[in-house]
């Protein structure tokens, strides 16, 4: 299902970004889907946050196969810590993650401190705008429908 976010929504997710980065003395931050496709995005100058996301995402996966191989039902964040610059990745909900990117004048401890509330701050505008997209229904006579086997705009009628 597609979800509409508004102007507003994006305001109050780039609101949380930013007091997350002011918070935690992080660098840069992302919201991106389970597929790596970005939502919001703060401090992301030198990076490409498509890819960022991309692979976020694909390191999240790996970590949740990786929970489920050790009996767990998953893992809730994963960090990656390198000599200059480390990331934090944590599940926001079912659909969403938090990607973090910190360098070494941020703390660890302050990072993974208010990624939890930016998280459920950013779960709480994420579920309002797919409880208004499930209310908001197509007017009747716009739908489309492709019946399995259906030929494609009407070849073979």
């Amino acid at each position: 299902m597609a979800y509409s976010m508004g102007s507003k929504d994006v305001r109050r997710m780039r609101r949380i970004l930013l007091e997350l980065l002011d918070r935690s003395e992080a660098d840069a931050c992302v919201v991106c889907d389970q597929a790596g496709h970005v939502l919001a995005e703060e401090g992301l100058e030198s990076q490409d946050p498509h890819l960022m996301s991309a692979l976020g995402a694909g390191v999240f996966a790996a970590t949740r196969e990786l929970a489920g191989l050790l009996g767990e039902n998953e893992f809730s964040s994963v960090v990656h810590q390198g000599t200059r610059r480390s990331i934090l990745i944590c599940a926001v909900d079912e659909q969403s993650l938090l990607l973090v990117i910190f360098g070494t004048s941020a703390n660890l401890g302050l990072v993974k401190l208010y990624a939890s509330p930016a998280a459920a701050a950013m779960r709480s505008v994420l579920d309002r705008v797919r409880a208004r997209s499930e209310e908001e229904t197509a007017p009747p006579g716009h739908t489309f429908v492709l019946r399995q086997g259906a030929p494609l705009f009407g070849a073979g009628k």
